[in-house]
C-alpha cells in the first residue's frame, strides 16, 4: 500500500538518507533513455505529462484537451499505459477501448475509462505497439499520449507538462528523495507548453522561465462540474489518489459540509469489504459517500448507485490568453486550428 511521502513535499533527513539510491535512479533513467529505440510516428503525436510521480492533473488536461480538439474539429484517440491494469502484465497486447466496450477498471485501469467518454482509447504498455494498432484506423488524425513525458518509444510531436500550483515540483529532488521523475532542467528544455493548474503557490512560473525565458504557459482552474446536486447534504469523503488532500481541500473550498474524510493508496484497488464498512459508516452517520469519478468508475453498479462522485472539469477559456497560446502551439501538427 503506497501512500506520497511527507519528505517529497518539503525536503527533511529522510530525503538526504535516500539521496544514493536517487544517484542509482538518475543513471537508471539516463541509461533507460539511451538503449530504447525511438520511433517516429506518421500521426501527430501529443503528449501530455508531469515530472513528479502522480497527483498533477495531467489525465483532466488530456480530458480539456480531447474536448478542445473536438470543438476544432480534429478527430483523435488516446494512447495510454493503462497503470495498474491487468493489462500491464502483458507487454505485447493492445486494448481498444470505446463506450460500447464493458471492460473494468481492474482490467484496463481507471484513467482509460474516463477518457473513452471523450474519445477512442488504446491502452498499450508498449506505446509503439499501440501507436501501430492506431496507425491501422485512417479516421485518427492526431493521438493524445496520457502520461508519456518518460517514455522513450515514440517520437512526440508536443510535448505538455501539467504542473498542479500547490504541490509543485515538491522538494525539486528525484525519486526517491523525492516527486521528481526526472530532472527540471533536462525537461523544461524540451516541454513545448506548460499548463499551471490552480494558483501558483510555490514560484514555478518564475522557475520555469528563469530556465526558458520564452516559455508558454496556460493557466487553468478546477470546477466541479455537477456541485448543485450535492447542495444541502451531508458527506462522508474518501479517496485513493496520489495527494488526497487536494480532493478534500477542493471540497471545503466548495463549501461542501464534510463530516469525515478517508485516505486509502494511489490508484487503490477497493475490496468490498471495505466499501460495505464505508457504507455502514455513512449511514450511520446520516450522510452520503463521496468521492473522485477517477475513484467511483472502478466500482461495481451496485456500489455506484449509493455512493456520489465529483465530476470536476478544467477551463481553458479562464485565462484569455490561453487560446492564443494553444494556437499557436497546435500550429505545429495542424493548419486549421
Amino acid at each position: 500500500m503506497f501512500k506520497t511521502p511527507q519528505f517529497w513535499l518539503k525536503l527533511n533527513w529522510i530525503s538526504l538518507v535516500l539521496l544514493p539510491l536517487t544517484l542509482l535512479y538518475k543513471f537508471g533513467f539516463f541509461f533507460k533513455k539511451k538503449i530504447t529505440k525511438t520511433h517516429l510516428a506518421k500521426i501527430p503525436v501529443i503528449c501530455v505529462g508531469n515530472i513528479i510521480a502522480g497527483g498533477s492533473g495531467k489525465t483532466p488536461f488530456a480530458i480539456a484537451l480531447g474536448q478542445y480538439f473536438h470543438e476544432k474539429n480534429i478527430n483523435f484517440c488516446y494512447l495510454t499505459r493503462g497503470y495498474k491494469a491487468q493489462n500491464n502484465a502483458q507487454n505485447s497486447k493492445v486494448v481498444y477501448l470505446d463506450n460500447s466496450q464493458n471492460y473494468s477498471a481492474h482490467e484496463v485501469g481507471d484513467e482509460p475509462l474516463l477518457l473513452r467518454e471523450v474519445a477512442p482509447v488504446f491502452v498499450a504498455k508498449n506505446r509503439w505497439l499501440g501507436y501501430q494498432e492506431i496507425e491501422k484506423n485512417p479516421q485518427f488524425k492526431a493521438i493524445i499520449m496520457d502520461d508519456g513525458l518518460q517514455n522513450f518509444q515514440l517520437k512526440h510531436d508536443i510535448k505538455i507538462l501539467v504542473i498542479d500550483g500547490k504541490i509543485g515540483f515538491g522538494n525539486n529532488l528525484l525519486l526517491p528523495s523525492g516527486p521528481l521523475r526526472q530532472s527540471l532542467s533536462s525537461i523544461i528544455k524540451d516541454v513545448d507548453l506548460f499548463v499551471l493548474i490552480g494558483e501558483d503557490y510555490s514560484s514555478i512560473t518564475q522557475k520555469i522561465l528563469s530556465q526558458k525565458p520564452q516559455a508558454q504557459i496556460i493557466k487553468t482552474q478546477v470546477a466541479i462540474k455537477n456541485i448543485e446536486s450535492f447542495e444541502n447534504k451531508n458527506f462522508m469523503a474518501f479517496c485513493g489518489i496520489a495527494y488526497p488532500q487536494k480532493f478534500f481541500d477542493l471540497l471545503i473550498k466548495s463549501n461542501f459540509n464534510l463530516l469525515e474524510t478517508h485516505v486509502f493508496s494511489d490508484h487503490h484497488n477497493y475490496q468490498i469489504p471495505e466499501i460495505e464498512k464505508l457504507l455502514a459508516r455513512a449511514k450511520n452517520n446520516n450522510c452520503r459517500l463521496l468521492t473522485t469519478k477517477k475513484d467511483w468508475v472502478k466500482f461495481s453498479n451496485k456500489f455506484q448507485m449509493e455512493i456520489d462522485f465529483v465530476d470536476i472539469d478544467l477551463d481553458l477559456k479562464s485565462d484569455n490568453s490561453n487560446d492564443e497560446i494553444l494556437k499557436k502551439i497546435f500550429t505545429k501538427c495542424f493548419k486549421n486550428v
